[in-house]
């Protein structure tokens, strides 16, 4: 799906190619057409824990190695920017282990700057993770 960004086209499909060959990132979904903006790309991302941090292992019983896991997922999501077009802005949040696959989930926005990140974070990005599991 293409999206705007001020008088740019991008591709969602050359971006979740981009992440997934530039990144430790997974593109589980494109759900760029979900946002029903024309201004919004997100995705649903997994990256394994061992990427995250080889040393340590993630104990779903302690908030703190919960706390590490996800806060290093979402901050490793901010290289993203460097894959589009000048001013704009992006929001993640990490919202699930799956145990099974020793990964963690997350949904990553990212937007035109006219967008204010307050409503990336505050609306767009809780819209978002309500399309996921």
């Amino acid at each position: 799906m293409f999206v705007v960004f001020r008088d740019e086209l991008v591709d969602s499909d050359e971006i979740r190619k981009t992440i997934e060959q530039d990144t430790l990132f997974k593109v589980e979904t494109d759900l760029t057409k979900a946002s029903k903006r024309e201004d919004v790309m997100a995705f649903k991302l997994s990256i394994e824990t061992k990427k995250i941090d080889d040393k340590k292992r993630l104990n779903w019983e302690d908030d703190e190695s919960v706390d590490y896991f996800f806060e290093k997922a979402e901050s490793l999501t901010s290289d993203f920017l460097t894959m589009f077009p000048r001013y704009t802005v992006q929001a993640s949040r990490a919202y699930k282990w799956d145990e099974l696959d020793d990964t963690v989930k997350l949904v990553v926005v990212i937007a035109n700057i006219d967008i204010k990140l307050k409503k990336l974070k505050l609306d767009i990005l809780p819209r978002m993770l309500k399309q996921v599991d």
